[in-house]
């Protein structure tokens, strides 16, 4: 990928979106072949340099011990005020913390009950959004985002696009990568088919439809 692109990967549960979001991010290490940002493998990288390269949105988040923007600022012992509040408000997260009874110093375990999985999820985004990363992975974001989440996060992905950063989306459906100009079909482990997203949308349609017409003449797949 290049610098102002992304990415979209989709394909059935379990043929192996977060497994490779996960290694994407340096989480897990790849069995073969390398991962490279830069132009260096992930392992090169000082674990809390890469951290702050990396944007990280998983399909469940969860929120550690601590006030909310700790948790935004990733538990930071310096946290940024001006940057927490920045990336609330790029999460459309920033009026939903305020009418929080502490606001942005509310504890999590006090503010637990009171949030939705969708507005947990925005804290989430604006998490991986906090340090202004040049790799922004996101896996299923839309699982839990309402439409004011899910347009903000279309917001967040161009404007890192605009300045340069990377985009990385797993999706289940091809709606969520609209986004994207390339995309990654992936099924069983194994890539399906990799190119602009148009591209590769269209020989998915056009392969649907031949295997369609080869039924319907009796000639199912054995």
């Amino acid at each position: 990928m290049n610098p102002g692109q992304a990415l979209g990967v989709i394909g059935p549960s379990g043929s192996g979106k977060s497994t490779l979001a996960r290694a994407v991010i340096g989480a897990w290490q790849a069995a073969s072949g390398s991962i490279r940002l830069g132009g260096a493998t992930l392992d090169q990288y000082e674990p809390d340099v890469l951290g702050k390269l990396i944007g990280y949105l998983p399909q469940q988040v969860t929120l550690f011990d601590g006030t909310i923007a700790e948790n935004i600022a990733r538990l930071s012992p310096t946290p940024d005020p001006k940057r927490v509040v920045a990336a609330a408000q790029a999460a459309a997260a920033h009026q939903m913390i305020l009418d929080l009874p502490q606001g942005y110093d509310t504890p999590v375990a006090q503010a637990g009950g009171r949030l939705s999985g969708g507005q947990i999820q925005r804290i989430g985004l604006a998490r991986a959004l906090y340090d202004d990363p040049v790799l922004f992975v996101l896996d299923e974001p839309n699982s839990n985002l309402d439409n004011e989440g899910s347009e903000a996060l279309n917001i967040a992905i161009r404007t890192i696009k605009a300045r340069g950063g990377a985009v990385i989306i797993m999706a289940h459906r091809p709606a969520a990568i609209a986004e994207c100009e390339l995309l990654l079909v992936v099924e069983q482990g194994m890539r399906r088919a990799f190119g602009p997203r148009d591209e590769v949308l269209r020989s998915m349609v056009k392969n649907a439809e031949q295997i369609s017409q080869a039924q319907g003449k009796g000639g199912g797949v054995a």
